[in-house]
């Protein structure tokens, strides 16, 4: 049998195959309808939150431009001029292709614009929901997720000459199986969608290459090798950057967007915890933590990731499906603001796809459950596309003649489907994160005084003992941001009114944190005040935590 005939008899299978799949679970059988289908466009976004900027305790803020001259966008919600008021700021969508991120930011945005969230009592709220405006906008139009200037990324003098296409028209770029008896790919025997790697180890043959859609460009015998834009903002960060590698930059930060968030965010040393909604996630699977971080260190200090876990148990606690991470990327925006900026760190990559539906709308597994935990990931996923989409998320394999390479299939998961939910889903992910937000308000840090005992010792000489609490679950300022050095130590100043003497202790302390959940420090002094005047105080300052101010009266 010629290896074209055998490419038309699986494509034949295939369609038949997805013909009955779409027969069964057709989209007029109660079926989703896949993302981006109902979402706000990037495009659409500033004008919607120029509409919340018209409302009380709402400011917009430019904090750069892009390289196509798009603003990128910064929602302050609640700021006050109150000293070391906790800040929470939240970025949304870094990468460019994780529109359901932006869609959850713009709704808390319109939760906070309310002006009745007890975060925003408690803290300063900052929303950035288009991250990568650039990124977003190519995406959304239904090519990659791409930014920044041409660049010659396969060194023949030309730029972003060949990069991935539409080439059946179909309105997306998919992606193309060749057979090719060097190819190291296989297709596999239960579902003929799946296009998995051969194990060689297990006897197994390959015979299919699998490449991204599109032609040889360039006539140099490669397809795609030069895709459009260059540097890639989530790998533009300081932490882990990779030095002549051309997706990391020139240099740290060299792009409008990275700097300008950073320089944002320097400018605010109160911002106490960052939340990242993109394709990263460390709540699902909360990290362990490490006993001393370095340069290249990838996971929080151990008190930091016990932090994090209590945060992940309080959203995901009733989340069947939790959302699974991509891979750890180098020079990215949460590690910086992490092991560089010193804040907690939340990543969350918002939503994936139930790996069985059924299960997971029962609450239960039975045997045939059981026996689909075996079965790979990708069949899982394709069964979700038939049983909830329709099978509206997978393009069918489909012949193809192209160019070059005679005769192809061309096929594959539609842009989107697999990371970003279903509209329909949106509102009630928002809710969640809604009531996660709001409970932090108890949560961030707090300073108190509390036990003041004040002892008359005669001749108007009088010994003081007070203790600073902190009263948050939120420590002063997290163990990275201490390592850090990014905050100012916590500053206790004694107050004596005037021709007041100290006669023990030291007018001013420094503390650099207090750990949260009632960790506390007694401070004590003697001194002597003048006939009649007002009593001592004390005062301690923060840039993160807020102040506190005690008056130390005679105890009774």
């Amino acid at each position: 049998m010629s290896m074209r005939y055998f490419t038309w008899i699986v494509c034949l299978a295939v369609l038949m195959g997805s013909a009955m799949a779409l027969a069964e679970h057709g989209e007029g059988d109660g079926a989703m309808v896949p993302a981006p289908e109902g979402y706000l466009s990037p495009g659409d976004v500033p004008a919607r939150l120029n509409e919340l900027g018209q409302r009380d305790g709402v400011r917009i803020l430019q904090i750069a431009t892009t390289p196509e001259g798009q603003e990128v966008l910064m929602v302050a919600f609640a700021e006050k001029d109150t000293p070391g008021r906790p800040a929470v700021l939240i970025v949304a969508d870094p990468d460019g292709d994780r529109p359901g991120a932006t869609q959850l930011a713009v709704t808390l945005c319109e939760h906070f614009a309310a002006g009745d969230s007890p975060l925003t009592e408690a803290a300063t709220v900052y929303v950035l929901p288009v991250a990568n405006p650039d990124a977003a906008k190519h995406a959304f139009a239904g090519g990659d997720a791409w930014r920044g200037a041409p660049v010659d990324e396969d060194r023949d003098g030309l730029v972003d000459e060949d990069p991935p296409e539409d080439l059946n028209g179909d309105g997306f770029v998919l992606q193309m199986r060749v057979a090719d008896p060097t190819g190291g790919w296989l297709i596999d025997e239960k579902d003929h969608r799946f296009v998995r790697r051969a194990e060689h180890d297990e006897g197994e043959f390959g015979g299919w290459r699998l490449l991204r859609e599109g032609v040889d460009s360039d006539s140099d015998r490669l397809i795609n090798e030069d895709a459009q834009g260059d540097v890639k903002l989530e790998c533009n960060w300081p932490h882990r950057w990779r030095e002549h590698d051309t997706p990391s930059g020139r240099f740290q930060l060299s792009e409008p967007e990275t700097q300008g968030l950073a320089d944002f965010m320097l400018e605010r040393p109160n911002i106490a915890l960052v939340v990242v909604l993109g394709s990263e996630d460390n709540l699902s699977k909360p990290p362990e933590g490490i006993d001393r971080v370095d340069s290249g260190s990838t996971e929080p200090v151990k008190q930091d990731a016990a932090l994090i876990k209590v945060l992940a148990d309080r959203l995901l606690k009733d989340v069947k499906q939790k959302p699974r991470s991509s891979k750890h990327g180098s020079g990215n925006f949460a590690d910086w603001a992490y092991f560089h900026f010193g804040a907690l760190v939340l990543e969350s990559a918002v939503w994936s796809p139930p790996l069985d539906p059924e299960a997971e709308k029962e609450g239960k597994k039975d045997e045939d459950s059981k026996k689909k935990d075996k079965a790979p990931e990708e069949v899982k996923l394709l069964q979700w596309n038939d049983k909830v989409l329709g099978g509206a998320g997978f393009v069918p394999w489909t012949p193809f003649e192209h160019p070059e390479l005679g005769q192809v299939e061309i096929g594959g998961w539609k842009p989107f489907v697999l990371d970003n939910p279903p509209a329909s889903e949106l509102e009630s992910l928002a809710q969640s994160w809604i009531a996660f937000l709001d409970s932090l308000s108890q949560d961030l840090p707090r300073l108190s005084w509390e036990k003041a005992e004040v002892r008359d010792l005669g001749g108007n000489t009088f010994d003081a003992r007070i203790n600073l609490v902190s009263k948050g679950l939120f420590p002063t300022t997290i163990r990275m941001g201490e390592r850090a050095r990014r905050q100012l130590r916590l500053r206790i100043v004694l107050e004596l009114p005037e021709d007041g003497q100290l006669l023990i202790g030291r007018p001013m302390h420094s503390v650099s944190r207090l750990r949260g959940l009632g960790d506390h420090r007694e401070f004590r002094w003697v001194y002597q005040l003048p006939a009649g005047a007002d009593p001592a105080r004390v005062r301690v300052t923060s840039q993160a935590a807020g102040e506190a101010e005690a008056v130390l009266e005679v105890s009774k």
